[in-house]
């Protein structure tokens, strides 16, 4: 060995100078520490193996977060009224069903009375202003029946009155006429006989024929303008009859009875016409009360939720107080919130790198103070959000089975998602397990020699890592660190 030869040369040296004795000594000790050193290169290192067995392997992703409810609840005003008590603060616990807040009800009680009160007045003056309305319906149709009545009856007394009028009219000009006609004949007449009688004292002799004859003319015209002026005596007057004339006073009486009827029935008609409702008028009565009646329902419900007051849904922990006893409150806003302390869960954040094998109903281990408790993956949300880091996570939560008193909400639990398990694959210890640029790979024993062997891995647990190339059952892999400078040297297991 060269090593060998360079000790030989040293020992040599080292006799000329110091002398023969020395040097054998020299030499021996010398030649001792090349044996020792020999022996120890030669020796193969031992290192904390395992053997490639056959076996099941969980995968799981391991996660931390904060317990929590499965519920939680804030619970808003539903009345708006004084807060008469609350005696609850952040932290307390609460029983399901326990009364948390009362409201204040003497003022609640007087709008009630008062919609009460309004309900009343608006239906009697609903009804007496429909009956009215009704009244003056009747009233108002009764009058343009009365008018048509009155019309019918007015033009059949006129018609009466005026053929009474007419028929004395005409028997009044025939009379006239025939006197206008004895009249002429008179004047004729007398004129005749006043111009033969003036014609007859023109004859001087008395005895003769002609005055005899003239005279007997004028005798004869005489005594027909005699006649003619009885006849004119004889003619009936112009004037009515009694019938006539109490015919026509009747048909004028009836005429100012018919006439004021009908003024009235018209004044009668115009007033109640009027006072009729209208449907517009009708249906704006009809919503004011429905809005009196919405005012007493409103009231009503109001008294009703004030008198309930605030009870707890369910068995939980007080998270928020919003509200004091003595403040008025307005209907819809926050009074308290109370997250369930029975039903709990796990809100986890998940990289982009576990997201991909966690699914719904995974089964989990929560490790809680020492405590460990099952549960499974209930939600994944779909919405990434950045932790402190400004990396994406995704939220999921995890549903807590059979919890315990010893749980108290927003305390950090560990968690551990289980995402995919096999049964009788080829497993190595999680510390035989290396990565690099070129891939997955471990250190083995074959031979007396470290060997670094590339593998192709399934599914890893926090112990065991699946193989699923690279390696066979019974292999002997290295669990110690080790690094590649090894490789090749001699090995044995310890």
């Amino acid at each position: 060995m060269v090593e060998g030869k360079v000790m030989k040369e040293k020992v040599k040296e080292f006799v000329k100078k110091k002398g023969f004795i020395k040097a054998i000594s020299a030499g021996v000790i010398i030649i001792a520490c090349i044996f020792i050193y020999a022996g120890f290169s030669e020796r193969p290192q031992s290192y904390m193996t395992s053997v490639v067995t056959v076996g099941p392997v969980a995968e799981k992703v391991n996660a931390t977060g904060k317990v929590c409810g499965e519920n939680e609840k804030t619970y808003y005003a539903g009345v708006s009224a004084p807060v008469s008590e609350i005696e609850i603060e952040v932290g307390d616990a609460i029983e399901s069903g326990s009364r948390i807040l009362s409201y204040e009800l003497t003022d609640l009680q007087k709008v009630y009375d008062e919609a009460f009160l309004n309900i009343e007045m608006s239906e009697s003056g609903l009804s007496a202003k429909m009956k009215e309305s009704d009244k003056n319906a009747a009233k108002y149709n009764k009058a343009e029946a009365d008018e048509e009545i009155y019309k019918i009856l007015y033009a059949w007394s006129r018609g009466d009155a005026d053929s009474i009028s007419q028929e004395q009219y005409a028997e009044a000009y025939n009379i006239k006429c025939q006197y206008d006609s004895i009249e002429k004949s008179i004047a004729e007449k007398s004129k005749t006989s006043a111009e033969k009688t003036s014609e007859l004292t023109g004859i001087t002799d008395k005895t003769s024929d002609a005055y005899k004859n003239l005279s007997k003319e004028i005798a004869d015209l005489n005594v027909e303008v005699a006649k003619l002026q009885k006849d004119l005596t004889t003619l009936p007057s112009d004037n009515m009859t009694p019938e006539e004339n109490e015919h026509i006073t009747y048909d004028s009486n009836l005429m100012e009875d018919i006439i004021r009827n009908w003024t009235q029935a018209t004044t009668d008609a115009a007033s109640s016409e009027n006072l009729i409702l209208n449907e517009d008028q009708k249906e704006q009565l009809v919503k004011g009360h429905e809005l009196a009646k919405l005012s007493l329902v409103t009231a009503e419900e109001n008294l009703a939720c004030a008198k309930e007051g605030v009870d707890a849904e369910f068995s939980g922990v007080v998270t928020e107080v919003f509200v004091e006893s003595g403040a008025v409150v307005a209907k819809g806003i926050p009074l308290f919130s109370i997250e369930n302390s029975e039903d709990l869960k796990v809100k986890v954040e998940l990289s982009k790198y576990d997201i991909s094998k966690v699914k719904i109903g995974k089964e989990v281990d929560i490790t809680i103070a020492d405590n460990i408790y099952s549960g499974s993956v209930t939600e994944i949300k779909r919405l990434a959000v950045e932790d402190t880091s400004d990396k994406a996570k995704v939220t999921a939560e995890v549903h807590i089975e059979n919890p315990d008193e010893n749980i108290i909400l927003g305390i950090e639990a560990d968690v551990d998602i289980y995402t995919e398990e096999k049964e009788n694959v080829l497993l190595i210890p999680i510390e035989a397990f290396y990565s690099d640029d070129m891939g997955d790979y471990c250190y083995t024993i074959a031979g007396g020699l470290v060997e670094k062997k590339y593998i192709k891995v399934g599914i890893l647990s926090d112990t065991f890592v699946e193989i699923a190339e690279g390696i066979n059952k019974g292999d002997i892999v290295i669990t110690d660190a080790i690094t590649d400078d090894r490789v090749g040297k001699k090995a044995v297991a310890k």
